[in-house]
């Protein structure tokens, strides 16, 4: 980055090394470069090191993110610092160091829909009356979870909890059972060796207050730290930065944040640690960033007054500072904020679709990707996608949840709730009314009634009719396999028998490109549970899939970055969005702000660490959440409401309309004119646009490679339609026992190796065979048999490497240590098993779980040569062996590489991926393709065997 593109601000920010930093980044004011650019200094300019960084964010997304930023300012190869979750960071210091404290470091982690499994199935373990109602015992269930999780965010242990209640005189029986079930699940949650996203915190905070050695070791390994989006923080996330950044120490911590932008207070995020910080850190130095680089003037100024109503809860009224936020854009000829009011929730979808018709017919700039429909509910943006699936214009639902209400998904679930029960005839009916079995009306309606006429299931009456005989035979193939095949191979058969996928990949449209990534997701869900279940068949999935959903599970559906499509999304879902033009809908005083429905099960207030607000917390939230929606806008920003989404009663605009002070317009004549154009508009009055070529575009955009690896360059090498599938589309298959079995030895072996380096009287045999059982994956294999055998074998190549291999290894100086280089402007990642140290110098070392091959093989091996490249270009070292550790024999085959090999080995690379940038994946047909996981959809394999 060029130091004369940053403002004043920002390079104040950039430039302050002295202590702690406390950066007040206001929306749209570039606080992404600043991070970037503070780390990049470190790493080139001060040679600070990249594993003594730690950059914590809030979601796995937002840490990729950052280091692909990052990395487009670093040098071709260089160490990645620690970009990471504040779960992950956790878990990485409990797998490392937990033990001491007496936690299995093997432990397994908890969703939101584990936990709700784990507590009902242990439902009548605990003590409970009032909340398990005989009648309903499942009720609380959800409450209690919710109740456990705010206690953790505050950081009370079961302990402080039950004395607590003991003092209480109100609710006492009530408290009383919530205090003996928080003691008995924590009980259940260790002796299972399981944690939640509360216990990663807590746990990790109990381990450095009562190991002080330990915590000293993470502070003189993290000596700059970095916390992003500062003001979601909840107490115990800002307790553990305090522990590893303490103030006494005027330690090197920077924090990012905006108070105005904390809308997470759902989730037990504390705005007061924003508020506080400089309290708690006396000698930081405080930087607004108050140039935004986003919004126009108007746009702003309206949030700001909007905003202004959370005084004095404020940063800006607490400190006495000034968070205005200035525009660096030259002001436009009109105003950039509309605030329409509509008859009807109709009208409302029509007036959101004819402005962006109108807008990209002045604009032809205009992309369909420029505008953002936002609502305070995803069940709000309903009436906008009828609309704009009418009208032909593309778009897609961007958010969190949703995965299983997609046609293509529901209808698997129903495939899977069929075959576990036949005369679910619900289930049948969705699936013979869906896309996989493409059934005509007529005969959906003529099932139906001989099934009514002959009292018979559905299933019984499609079997009768002869002309059914082809679809007849591939359910009855996948009844048989339910019981003995794991779910995902059935369901891999199923869609393949059917012809579905070859249909769907058939034309690379956007619609299809999604149902692709719709089912991809969808397996993952699959060998989530395979990965953890021996019986991994499809009655054992369907009861876990209900459980799941019961618990409100539905993951996100899939979405495509950066194509040419509207997008829809909740106004939590666009944080850290940015769009030319925003419409902001349903904003009525009943939806926006929501009713404050509380808790459940409220936690006491003398329990809550933070400090409170002095007005209503919930208005004051989400005013800061209307705050996001308004300021995600560049350029044109659309507020609207109906007087009606049904029902009877009026309804009245949201106060926040009134507090932007903009004068809403009335029902204007044009206005008038566009509602009665109602239905009437089309895709042609877009030109000179043409429907025909938005899927190639869209499609031209799905099929760009982040990054490549080896083992991608090695497919694209053996079939490039091969990798096309399973990169590109990423069309999932079964699991592969070999690939879970190599998978299950190599975690092992990571879990195990860096446990002995922080300790090595807890590094024994039992302990090596423990976390093997603990990181066993069972699925993929053959049969029950296969598995057993299996499993045992893996315990043998274990003790065989404990007793003989780590013997003729070195000692590690970094286990799975991850590498990330530019090759040809893409970048080149990848994993090193490991990098011992021995007396001849350093060593790379890479796991290998079948037969030693022969030296010739292991000097021609092209996997060693990437990782000798990524060694001396992102570690800096200069290996003096590449070794391959063969379990089977329990035998190292080991080579070097010159610098005319890593010359070849690159340009070699650099070839590889120019021709996966063409865009062309032509089949290699051979013999190899009956090994294949994709020959049953591949057309080249087909003419191979002229069938």
């Amino acid at each position: 980055m060029d130091e004369l593109s940053l403002n004043t601000g920002q390079k104040e920010a950039v430039d302050y090394k002295d202590g702690p930093l406390l950066i007040v980044a206001g929306a749209g004011t570039g606080k992404t470069r600043v991070i970037t650019e503070k780390i990049r200094r470190l790493i080139q300019e001060n040679h600070i090191p990249p594993r003594e960084i730690l950059a914590v964010t809030f979601t796995d997304k937002a840490a990729g993110e950052m280091l692909s930023r990052i990395g487009d300012v670093m040098p071709l190869g260089y160490e990645e610092p620690s970009v990471c979750t504040f779960h992950k960071f956790s878990e990485m210091v409990l797998k490392d160091r937990g033990i001491e404290i007496g936690l299995d470091p093997t432990f397994n982690i908890l969703s939101a829909s584990d936990a709700y499994r784990l507590f009902k199935k242990n439902l009548f373990k605990f003590k409970l009356k009032y909340f398990r109602p005989l009648g309903n015992p499942n009720k609380f269930i959800l409450a209690i979870l919710k109740f456990f999780s705010r206690l953790q965010d505050e950081v009370v242990t079961p302990l402080e909890f039950s004395q607590f209640v003991e003092k209480q005189e109100e609710d006492k029986e009530k408290l009383t059972e919530l205090a003996e079930a928080y003691t008995t699940y924590t009980q259940i949650k260790l002796d299972n060796s399981l944690m939640d996203f509360g216990d990663l915190l807590n746990w990790s905070l109990q381990l450095f207050k009562t190991r002080p050695v330990i915590l000293r070791e993470y502070q003189t390994r993290f000596k700059h730290i970095f916390v992003d989006e500062f003001q979601d923080t909840n107490w115990a996330q800002y307790e553990l930065i305090k522990m590893l950044a303490d103030p006494v120490l005027n330690p090197l911590l920077t924090v990012v944040g905006d108070d105005n932008q904390s809308i997470y207070k759902f989730r037990g995020a504390a705005i007061s640690n924003i508020i506080n910080f400089q309290r708690d850190y006396p000698k930081a130095r405080l930087v607004i960033l108050d140039q935004n680089y986003r919004s126009f003037q108007d746009i702003l100024d309206a949030s700001y007054r909007l905003i202004k109503n959370n005084d004095p809860d404020t940063l800006e009224a607490r400190l006495g500072i000034s968070k205005k936020l200035t525009s660096q854009k030259k002001a436009p000829q009109t105003p950039s904020i509309v605030i329409k009011t509509l008859d009807n929730e109709s009208d409302e979808a029509e007036f959101v679709i004819s402005n962006i018709i109108k807008l990209m017919k002045q604009d032809p700039n205009l992309a369909f990707k420029d505008f953002a429909i936002l609502a305070r509910a995803n069940t709000h943006l309903d009436p906008v996608t009828a609309t704009l699936r009418r009208h032909l214009i593309p778009y897609q639902i961007v958010g969190n949840r949703g995965l299983f209400d997609t046609a293509e998904i529901r209808a698997l679930l129903s495939f899977l709730r069929f075959v576990v029960d036949t005369g679910n005839n619900v289930a049948f009916y969705d699936l013979m009314s869906s896309s996989f079995l493409d059934m005509a009306p007529l005969k959906i309606l003529e099932i139906l009634k001989k099934s009514k006429a002959k009292k018979i299931s559905l299933w019984e009456s499609f079997v009768e009719d002869p002309l059914l005989t082809v679809p007849a035979k591939i359910l009855k193939g996948s009844l048989n396999d339910a019981p003995k095949e794991a779910v995902s191979k059935i369901l891999f058969d199923f869609i393949t028998k059917t012809g579905w996928v070859e249909n769907v990949i058939k034309e690379e449209s956007l619609t299809n490109k999604l149902k692709i990534d719709n089912l991809n997701r969808f397996f993952k869900f699959i060998k989530e549970f395979e990965s953890r279940e021996k019986l991994n068949f499809a009655p054992g999935f369907v009861e876990y899939l209900d459980l799941a959903m019961e618990a409100g599970e539905n993951p996100a559906q899939a979405q495509i970055e950066d194509i040419d499509t509207v997008n829809l999304l909740t106004v939590h879902g666009a944080k850290g969005l940015e769009f030319p033009v925003v419409f902001l809908i349903s904003v009525t005083s009943d939806r926006f702000p929501t009713r404050n429905r509380g808790d459940v099960i409220e936690i006491p207030d003398a329990l809550i660490k933070e400090t409170l607000p002095t007005g209503d917390y919930h208005l004051e939230e989400e005013r800061r959440l209307f705050y996001v929606g308004a300021t995600r806008a560049k350029d044109k920003l659309f507020i609207s409401f109906a007087k009606s989404y049904g029902g009877t009663k009026e309804k009245r605009p949201s106060g926040f309309i009134n507090e932007l002070k903009i004068e809403t317009e009335k029902k204007l004549e044009e206005n008038q004119k566009e509602n009665q154009r109602s239905g009437q508009l089309n895709f042609l009055l877009i030109t000179p646009r043409e429907l025909s070529k938005l899927p190639k575009t869209v499609v031209k955009k799905a099929l760009e490679v982040p990054f490549v690896s080896f083992s991608q360059l090695d497919m694209f090498k053996t079939c490039p339609l091969q990798y096309k599938y399973r990169y590109i589309l990423q069309i999932q298959t079964p699991p592969n026992h070999a690939f879970t079995f190599g998978q299950s030895i190599h975690n092992t072996l990571r879990d195990f190796e860096r446990m002995a380096i922080l300790n090595k009287d807890k590094a024994t045999l039992e302990e090596l065979l423990k976390i093997y059982e603990n990181n066993f994956d069972p699925s993929g294999y053959e049969s029950k048999e296969h598995r057993e055998k299996r499993f045992e074998q893996g315990k043998d190549y274990l003790k065989t490497y404990f007793e003989k291999g780590r013997k003729l290894l070195g000692n590690p100086k970094f286990i799975e240590e991850k590498f990330r280089m530019l090759i040809d402007g893409t970048p080149f990642v990848g994993v090193i098993d490991r990098v011992d140290e021995t007396d001849e110098g350093v060593v790379i070392v890479d796991y290998k779980t079948g037969e030693a091959r022969e030296q010739e093989k292991v000097d021609k091996d092209a996997q060693l040569t990437a990782y000798a490249i990524a060694a001396k270009e992102v570690l800096k070292l200069n290996p003096v062996k590449l070794c391959l550790y063969f379990f089977e024999d329990a035998e190292i085959v080991a080579t070097t590489r010159d610098e005319h090999d890593l010359i070849v080995a690159k340009k070699d690379i650099a070839e590889t991926v120019g021709k996966i940038k063409e865009g062309e994946f032509p089949a290699k047909v051979g013999p190899l393709c009956k090994y294949c996981s994709y020959n049953s959809i591949c057309p080249a394999y087909k003419n191979y065997l002229n069938i």
